[in-house]
């Protein structure tokens, strides 16, 4: 059985003038479109973490329908708050005892990326990406029972960087080899050079 999976859209993007970074355009279709592709054919069913004022503008991501998560913490925890949302979700689902974190703004993710999270888990505990010796701590498997002491970190203040509490919590690492699977649009810069390195990547398929 597929694990569940939740796409973390729900920052605003400071670093780009604000607004909302997964709704740009990277070759003619939103950069959450991408994502969307990418996790869709990984997981038995997924959310949507946006934030609660621009939910309208989400409900038609990948042909519409798809669950939309708010952060109950307004915010303020960071992806985290995402994270706990889908893991809300999918408690109520029941369907699995995982759910599997993406960021929203990661157009590349590799095809076998849950898979290879998944080949990796041990004891119960989260597993996390690793590619270019640095953590891709948003590209995470993470066990669903792990919800109240994520949330009873949050609230306490405890949990507050995503890898901070992954570590806390004993998480195993997945080393991938394609660092450029994981590059991520932060600035205008960015959104540019993705431009470049899909032409390039679709070269290579």
């Amino acid at each position: 059985m597929l694990p569940l999976g939740v796409i973390v859209a729900g920052g605003s993007a400071e670093r780009m003038g604000g607004g909302e970074k997964p709704l740009l355009s990277l070759n003619g279709e939103p950069l959450i479109e991408h994502v969307i592709k990418c996790v869709k054919p990984q997981v038995s069913e997924f959310a949507l973490n946006v934030r609660l004022e621009q939910s309208g503008r989400y409900v038609d991501a990948g042909d519409g329908g798809l669950p939309l998560l708010f952060d109950a913490f307004g915010g303020r925890s960071g992806p985290l708050g995402g994270v706990l949302a889908g893991l809300d979700w999918a408690a109520t689902k029941g369907t699995s005892a995982w759910l599997v974190s993406f960021p929203s703004d990661t157009p590349f993710l590799p095809h076998d990326l849950v898979l290879r999270l998944m080949s990796v888990v041990d004891d119960g505990l989260p597993v996390v990406a690793k590619a270019g010796g640095r953590i891709q701590a948003l590209c995470a498997l993470w066990p669903v029972s792990c919800r109240d002491r994520l949330r009873g970190g949050i609230e306490s203040g405890r949990y507050k960087s995503l890898w901070w509490t992954l570590a806390e919590m004993g998480v195993h690492e997945c080393v991938f080899d394609d660092e450029e699977a994981f590059f991520n649009v932060n600035t205008i810069k960015d959104l540019a050079r993705a431009e470049e390195l899909a032409g390039n990547r679709e070269g290579r398929a």
